[in-house]
Parts: structure tokens; C-alpha cells; sequence
């Protein structure tokens, strides 16, 4: 190990951060270019069966519609995560299946265009199953259809869905858009 190795870890080690809030963005993407990171993703269905995704627009996936979900933090439990993670993106808590669904390697790999190419390359994901409260109502607030956050109700996935999410089609399979000239 470098000398420059070695003084970057002790600065680490005695800057006593508190990550069981999270931690500076920038040392989050720099961790995530040297491991996994886990995250919950939350398949939300209403009682007509349409797929609840929210709007993404950044750097690093791009501009498409996604499962919700987040990132955990050291020291949280699943259960944890997932209701933080629906307060912050459905603006509700959820019931949650105690298993579950799916879990997934997700590795996006090297993005060359990217100031540093390994950043947010691999996940682990896992997927619950989560029910919103009966009288829960979308509330977009100001955002508009095009801005990241916006929440919205799909019979079927949009062409623009996220492609590294793609990983759930096993799941996604009712939501798929089913090919209208078969057997013609």
C-alpha cells in the first residue's frame, strides 16, 4: 500500500463521520466506485394493478422512470430503509411484505464519460413488495412529468423505463407491453 493510501484511510478513520444519516455526496460516489452499494427498490401496485415509477434525471442513470428507491446506511435495517425511502420519494409510509421478492447484482460498469468512470457501477438490489395507505393521493406539488421525483400510475412500462432495472422483468413480466402482431 502507498504512503498516499495509507494517510487517505487514517483521514477517514479520525474524521468520525456519522453515516448512519447518510454522508457527503462526493465520499458516497467515491465509495461507490470501489464496492457494491445495496438498495431497496419498492414495487408499488394500486388496486387497479398499474405499477407506480417516479421520474429520474441525473448523471449517472440518465433520464428515465424507475422503481423508487434508495441507498442504505450503515447500520439500517431493511425495514428502515424502506420507509425512509417512501417518505422521501412517495411522501408516505408504506406496509411492507417481510420478504423480500427479488435481490439483484446490478453492475452498470465503467461509464467513460463520466469524470470518474466507476461511480454508482454496481449494486445490489432488492426489491419489497410494498402497499401504500387506501387514502393515498399522488401529490406532484410543482414538479411537472419532466422533472426528477415526479411520481405517476403505468399500465404498462414506459418505453423510457430504466434499463439497468430491467433486471426485474421476471417481476415487471404483467406490466410488459405484449407484442400486438403476434399470430397474425
Amino acid at each position: 500500500m502507498t504512503p498516499e493510501l495509507e494517510a487517505a484511510i487514517r483521514l477517514l478513520r479520525e474524521a468520525e463521520l456519522d453515516t448512519d444519516r447518510g454522508m457527503p455526496e462526493e465520499l458516497f460516489w467515491a465509495l461507490s466506485a470501489m464496492i457494491p452499494i445495496p438498495n431497496v427498490d419498492l414495487l408499488v401496485v394500486n388496486p387497479q394493478g398499474e405499477l407506480l415509477l417516479s421520474r429520474r434525471k441525473d448523471e449517472f442513470f440518465g433520464e428515465s422512470w424507475h422503481i423508487p428507491g434508495g441507498c442504505m446506511h450503515f447500520n439500517e435495517s431493511f425495514a428502515h430503509c424502506i420507509q425512509e425511502t417512501a417518505r422521501r420519494e412517495l411522501h408516505s409510509e408504506v406496509q411492507i411484505e417481510e420478504k423480500a421478492i427479488a435481490v439483484r447484482n446490478v453492475i452498470r460498469g465503467r461509464r467513460e464519460e463520466l469524470a470518474h468512470p466507476r461511480e454508482r457501477g454496481h449494486n445490489v438490489a432488492i426489491l419489497f413488495r410494498c402497499t401504500l395507505p387506501e387514502d393515498y393521493r399522488l401529490d406532484n406539488g410543482s414538479l411537472s412529468e419532466e422533472d426528477s421525483g415526479y411520481l405517476k400510475w403505468f399500465a404498462l412500462l414506459p418505453d423510457d423505463f430504466m434499463t439497468l432495472q430491467h433486471v426485474y422483468d421476471d417481476i415487471l413480466e404483467p406490466w410488459r407491453k405484449k407484442d400486438e402482431t403476434v399470430g397474425e
